[in-house]
This record gives C-alpha cells, structure tokens and sequence, in this order.
C-alpha cells in the first residue's frame, strides 16, 4: 500500500490571543499511523514570562498506541517520555519512573480519534497526559456534527467533549485527525485552531 503524508499547522491561542504554534506531521499505511507533533507557547510581559515547548512522536496500529516519545518543558521543568507497548499493556517511563496502563489509553496530544470512539454516545476513557506521563480517567461524549470555517475551507467536523480528569472539548474531520482543540489551562482558555493542511 501506498503511504499516505500529510501537515497540519495549528495556531495556539491563549484567552484569544496567538501565542505559539503547533505542527503534526501524519504518515499512514493500511491501519499503521505515525505522527510527529511540535508545539511551542511563549509569553513574555514585564512581570511574566512563560515557555513551553513539546516535541513527540508516537505510533499507531489497529487502533492503539504502540510506542510513544515525547520531550518537554514547561517554563524550565523538563520531562522525558518513552512508551512501549508489551502483552500486558503500554509500558511508560518518564524521566525514569515506569508505569504500566491500559493497551486502550488515549494519549492527550488528541491529533488522532481512535476508531473505537467514532461508534459511542459515551464512554469512560483512559488517558495519557503526553508530556508528564500522568494516568488520567476522562468522560467522553459525542456534542454532535457542525461545519467549521477553517483552514480556508468549511470541514464538516464531529465535536465531542471529555469531561472527569480533563476539561476539554475537541473537533476532528472525516480522517479523524484533530480540527480544533479547546481546553482551560490554569483558569486560561487555550484553543488549538487548524490553520493549513498540505500533502507532499
């Protein structure tokens, strides 16, 4: 089979101002996904200044992560992820600390909706916060179908919400793959928002 490539760039806003970027790299082969994510926040006032940056790569099959890797900071504190899937489970160290979670968990980059929950109402969902290896427990509801104007065109996108642990509502187009993102984030409104899609 042919391997399908494609880039997405996000613009991420902070309480409706741009203050980072973000880029997902998809590469997919029959039901293998491989995605390379970077994402980067800075914030600088008289009195303030924030840095985040984020690089991952993490790997798909038949519907669930099979390897995970991830590097960030946060304003100076810095995390290393490496994930690997075994017969028992997804196999995690961040900066060397392991934990083992469940073959099903959902990594919290969200840039791909598992097929699993294309077909629920609702459902209790594990999750896997990408940067700090945190075991998250999320309440998934499907909001319903809406055309967005974005990206210079007009998606016909599903929008659901994950409740629980996290507070976030997310959009993904007919591919499955992450349209706009919204959460709050230390009482900050953040919203990922889909700016360009290219194919080599």
């Amino acid at each position: 089979q042919q391997v399908e490539q494609q880039t997405r760039t996000y613009a991420i806003l902070i309480d409706g101002t741009k203050r980072g970027d973000s880029t997902a790299q998809f590469r997919s082969k029959g039901s293998a996904v491989w995605i390379h994510s970077e994402s980067s926040i800075h914030i600088n006032y008289l009195v303030y200044r924030y840095n985040y940056t984020s690089s991952g790569t993490e790997m798909w099959k038949d519907g669930r992560v099979t390897t995970v890797d991830n590097t960030s900071d946060y304003n100076g504190k810095q995390y290393v992820l490496k994930g690997t899937a075994t017969p028992e489970g997804l196999q995690i160290a961040t900066n060397g600390e392991q934990t083992l979670v469940s073959p099903d968990v959902w990594d919290t980059s969200y840039l791909f909706l598992p097929d699993r929950l294309t077909r629920v109402e609702a459902a209790n969902v594990l999750l896997l916060d990408s940067d700090r290896g945190h075991r998250l427990v999320g309440k998934f509801q499907y909001v319903g179908e809406v055309k967005l104007d974005i990206a210079g065109g007009h998606p016909r996108c599903t929008h659901y919400h994950i409740g629980g642990d996290v507070q976030v509502d997310v959009w993904f187009d007919a591919s499955r793959r992450l349209v706009r993102q919204e959460s709050r984030e230390s009482g900050h409104k953040v919203r990922f928002e889909l700016l360009s899609v290219t194919s080599p």
